[in-house]
């Protein structure tokens, strides 16, 4: 044999390990399926903010040991005037430069949520990063800001 040359079982052993690992990634899998069966938080008619959800996904967790914190996030949901909704896109920064859109509301984020009610008011909702002694604090339901000295308000 020449050197430098490829031995026959080096090439069969190299496209047996390529078949196994295409058999390993087309085997089939399991699907977990969660049902959310928590009714949404309506926010108040008074236009008074409310924590719809809150969540913390992310990070990097090593042997039970934290590397990096995760994001926590607060969605709050609150009522504004007719129209606003419709100047809006999910993204935008929170407050909105709209009259429309003026509120009482003291949330800085940014719109996650929009809709409109049966009355024609604006329901906005406005995603808020917050730390993760607030995020462990809060609850659905709750008036924002909650009087709570972890939580921006």
């Amino acid at each position: 044999m020449a050197q430098g040359g490829t031995r026959p079982t080096t090439i069969i052993l190299v496209a047996l390990l390529a078949v196994g690992v295409g058999i390993m990634a087309l085997r089939p899998g399991s699907v977990e399926v969660s049902v959310d069966d928590v009714p949404p938080v309506t926010p108040p008619a008074d236009g008074t903010a409310v924590v719809a959800d809150s969540r913390g996904p992310g990070g990097l967790n090593l042997f039970g040991i934290q590397i990096i914190d995760p994001t926590h996030t607060v969605d709050v949901v609150f009522l504004t005037g007719p129209g606003c909704s419709a100047l809006l896109l999910s993204g935008d920064p929170w407050p909105a430069p709209y009259p429309s859109c003026a509120s009482d509301v003291d949330v800085s984020g940014s719109v996650g949520g929009l809709g409109v009610t049966e009355d024609g008011r604006s329901l906005v909702g406005v995603t808020v990063t917050v730390s993760r002694a607030c995020f462990e604090r809060v609850e659905r339901g709750m008036v924002w800001p909650p009087d709570l000295a972890e939580c921006p308000g």
